[in-house]
Formats: C-alpha cells, sequence, structure tokens
C-alpha cells in the first residue's frame, strides 16, 4: 500500500510575519509540504498556475485586490481553499454561503490545526462554490442558494428548496423540498445567522423553518403544520415572536391594523 502524498500548500499572506509563523507551523505537521508563499494577487495566480497546489491558505485583503479575484481567476481543478480575514461581516457570510473554511485572524494554533484536519477530507472546491462565494461578497446582498458541506460532499441548494433545519447531537440535518434530507458539519446558529433577512424563523432552539412550507399554527399547543404534514414544536420563548409574524402575516392580508 503506497503512503498517502503530502497536501500541498501555498501561503497567500501579504503579512511577512504571518506568512513565516504559518510557513514554521506547517513544517511540524505531518501531511503537509509547504511549495511557495507570495503576497499579492499577481504573485499567486503566477504560482497556483506553474504549481497546482492542493491547498491555498488564502488571505483576503492583499495589496494588489482580494482572495476573491484569485478565486475568479482560477482554471479547474480547483485546490481545497482556507480563507484567513480578519473582520468584515459580509465576507464571512458570503464564505459561510460558499461553504468554504475559513480562520480569524490572529491565527490561533488549534482553531488552523483542526482546520487542517478538516480539509484532508475535503472535496475541491466546486465552481458553484465559488460563484455563490463571489456573488454575494461583490453584492453584499442575500444568496438564492447555500453551499452544505456534509462530511463527504457539498451540495448546492436553492434556499426556497429548504424546508426546515434540525440540530441533533450538535450536527444540523437540512430538510428539502421532496423528502430528501442532508447531515451538515454547521451548526443551526451558523445557518440563523447566515440566513438571517431570509424567509426562515427561529421556531426553537432545535429548529429553523422556512415561511415557504408553513401551513397552519396551533399558538395553544405550540405547534407549526407544514405543508407535508410534518409538525414543528415552538417554544414558550418563541411564541411571543411567532405570534406577532402571524398577527403581522394577518394585518398585510386583511388590510388591517388591529
Amino acid at each position: 500500500m503506497h503512503p498517502i502524498p503530502p497536501l500541498r500548500i501555498i501561503i497567500v499572506e501579504d503579512l511577512p510575519g504571518i506568512r513565516q509563523d504559518l510557513e514554521d507551523f506547517l513544517r511540524q505537521q505531518p501531511g503537509f509540504t509547504v511549495i511557495g508563499a507570495c503576497a499579492t494577487v499577481h504573485e499567486a495566480i503566477v504560482l497556483i498556475h506553474a504549481t497546482k497546489p492542493d491547498l491555498l491558505l488564502l488571505d483576503i485583503n492583499l495589496p494588489d485586490g482580494t482572495g476573491f479575484d484569485i478565486l475568479e481567476q482560477m482554471s479547474p481543478p480547483h485546490p481545497k481553499v482556507i480563507f484567513l480575514t480578519a473582520h468584515a461581516e459580509h465576507t464571512i457570510k458570503a464564505i459561510r454561503y460558499g461553504a468554504i473554511d475559513y480562520l480569524l485572524k490572529p491565527l490561533n494554533e488549534k482553531e488552523l490545526t483542526e482546520a487542517l484536519q478538516r480539509v484532508i477530507s475535503a472535496q475541491p472546491l466546486l465552481q458553484e462554490q465559488i460563484a455563490i462565494t463571489l456573488h454575494s461578497f461583490r453584492k453584499n446582498k442575500l444568496q438564492d442558494h447555500l453551499a452544505l458541506r456534509t462530511q463527504q460532499f457539498v451540495q448546492i441548494v436553492e434556499l426556497k428548496e429548504i424546508c426546515y433545519l434540525q440540530v441533533d447531537n450538535g450536527c444540523t440535518t437540512v430538510y428539502i423540498n421532496g423528502g430528501k434530507k442532508l447531515v451538515t458539519t454547521r451548526t443551526l446558529k451558523d445557518y440563523e445567522e447566515q440566513l438571517s433577512g431570509a424567509s426562515f424563523l427561529r421556531t426553537h432552539k432545535s429548529y429553523l423553518v422556512n415561511e415557504l412550507y408553513i401551513h397552519r399554527y396551533h399558538p395553544k399547543e405550540g405547534i407549526l403544520c407544514l405543508k407535508d404534514g410534518t409538525q414543528i414544536p415552538v417554544s414558550l420563548r418563541k411564541k411571543e415572536m411567532i405570534g406577532l409574524y402571524f398577527k403581522t402575516l394577518w394585518a398585510l392580508c386583511t388590510g388591517s391594523s388591529s
């Protein structure tokens, strides 16, 4: 049985101190080898085309552009990517929409180790993941697609096809119209933050529901019935919010302000 070759990494980071720290850290990690490091978009594109790396550690803000500019100019097959970012909520949201991994600066060795372990079993980026991420970043608005990352693959799903999400034992199961479901690696809180502003209601600590699939609400029992018959619990803490949602909806439908 042949040994698995190490993942070949390029570091794209404009701060020399962080770049050097990453190189030093990666030299100590089995299964990884640094084949290049650079500080600009232009240098990165030349280096990526010449070496075809397996993984990019990719800073977002670079002197001549952004890490997203590099993604846009890569041709398939795409390497795996871990973004490095210091801030910008909408930037992180764009990365999450595309289900691409990221690390916040200042970098933490434990979190870096965990991200590297995740990336070993991750698939190379899909063109659709890159398109979703770029569109969300450039337009800074809600996406109509979501990249769902499971342990085995990434699947692109339209938001309107997601019925509800349920958390169980730390994993989030996404229930899709037509009876399909996917167990994903992100938390329900992650999805709630991503989908803020979209048509999703947090009815319970374990449930996030797409308004499009709500059929009936039983306030006394604290139950939402979906169009397919699924019953979703409404917690005591969420009853007031859900009641207000239906009151507002009723007012809009009837033209009543009472």
